[in-house]
């Protein structure tokens, strides 16, 4: 869980606040949810690997499966993948446009731990981010 923390503490600092598509919101509710789980997450997840293929629907199955961490993580946790989610949510709309072409289901990703899929999110937010900065 510290190489995700640590990435967070730095990269935010060195982007700022970024321009109004790149929110510090789902960056703190995802290091909450990290925070939330400690030890306990010995599932397994769909994830993503590529990043940039079907980024509308790569969002959608990250979305999903944080689903199945919210069921399983407890209210409190829940809570905060709720939270996530609708921002998750606000942010793809604005960003993408579904429709690419042939997307595998989310089912057809290969599963991996909950760190790893946490870290993939993690890596699509930056990434989404580091396309919308300003050029200086």
């Amino acid at each position: 869980m510290w190489p995700l923390w640590t990435t967070l503490l730095l990269v935010l600092p060195l982007r700022g606040l970024g321009p109004p598509l790149c929110p510090r919101e789902p960056f703190y509710f995802l290091i909450s949810i990290t925070k939330m789980l400690g030890n306990k997450n010995d599932g397994s997840l769909y994830t993503p690997d590529n990043l940039l293929v079907c980024p509308a629907e790569t969002l959608q199955c990250f979305q999903l499966e944080l689903s199945v961490i919210g069921f399983e993580g407890g209210p409190s946790v829940g809570i905060a993948v709720f939270r996530l989610q609708r921002l998750l949510d606000a942010l793809g709309s604005r960003l993408w446009v579904a429709g690419q072409g042939s997307c595998p289901p989310c089912e057809g990703h290969p599963q991996r731990s909950v760190s790893l899929f946490l870290a993939k999110l993690l890596e699509l937010l930056q990434g989404t981010c580091a396309r919308d900065l300003p050029s200086a």
